[in-house]
């Protein structure tokens, strides 16, 4: 048993010494998530809401969240950036180009996949493609929310550490209960969800509805967390 209490102890230890590599492999499994799901939706919406004109829909879509930016040109490096991630090195883009160039082999499997990918399946294509960017405009969208949620979190830490000092001068009761469901409802419950949602829902949704009660909940969440932290560390 001792062994294996060293064994948990070296691996905890191991983690901990490499957690920036740790939070960068997670970040980059979550956007291959959350881009794989938003592409989903999008083909979703192109044959339910956009039925008529599915590209020319995604492409309004774009167009509307490069418009509520406030600052178009972030939004357009970090949509040429995923875009290069998933269809750049891996030579979709170029193949694509080629097919429509006539340059692409006329015979044999290479021309037939290319036939499958940009000729029959051209309209999947093209919304993967605008879905990718669509969803790094608005990742930059919330990178450049950041600031207002740090605001709301460093007020609710403020006046939560207030509360604590009072609670712990007059002796007020502890609350363990409340400390761990706010820090789960901060890490991993509606802030995360409903950001998710965000970037990947194909209907058009303003920020400042989006991250205002977002705001909220994050202070009200920080604020719990340090009313109701140990008295006595």
């Amino acid at each position: 048993m001792a062994d294996a209490q060293r064994r948990d102890g070296n691996a905890d230890g191991v983690k901990s010494f490499f957690w920036v590599l740790d939070l960068a492999i997670h970040l980059l499994l979550w956007v291959v998530l959350v881009t794989f799901l938003a592409v989903l939706a999008d083909i979703g919406a192109a044959y339910t809401l956009w039925r008529d004109d599915p590209v020319g829909g995604i492409q309004g879509l774009v167009r509307y969240y490069v418009a509520q930016t406030t600052a178009p040109d972030l939004g357009r490096k970090a949509a040429d950036g995923l875009y290069w991630m998933w269809f750049g090195w891996t030579g979709i883009d170029a193949s694509a180009r080629a097919y429509v160039a006539g340059a692409a082999p006329s015979h044999g499997l290479q021309a037939a996949f290319g036939r499958l990918l940009f000729g029959d399946g051209t309209t999947v294509v093209d919304l993967a493609m605008y879905g990718v960017k669509l969803v790094a405009i608005r990742a930059a969208m919330l990178l450049m929310a950041i600031p207002q949620f740090a605001l709301a979190m460093f007020v609710g830490l403020a006046d939560g550490l207030v509360a604590r000092y009072i609670r712990r001068a007059q002796g007020g009761h502890e609350s363990a209960t409340r400390y761990h469901r706010a820090k789960r409802l901060l890490t991993l419950g509606l802030v995360p969800f409903l950001s998710t949602i965000w970037l990947v829902a194909p209907v058009r949704i303003p920020i400042t509805v989006l991250f205002g009660p977002m705001s909220l909940v994050a202070f009200v969440a920080i604020r719990t967390l340090a009313k109701f932290y140990k008295k006595y560390v």
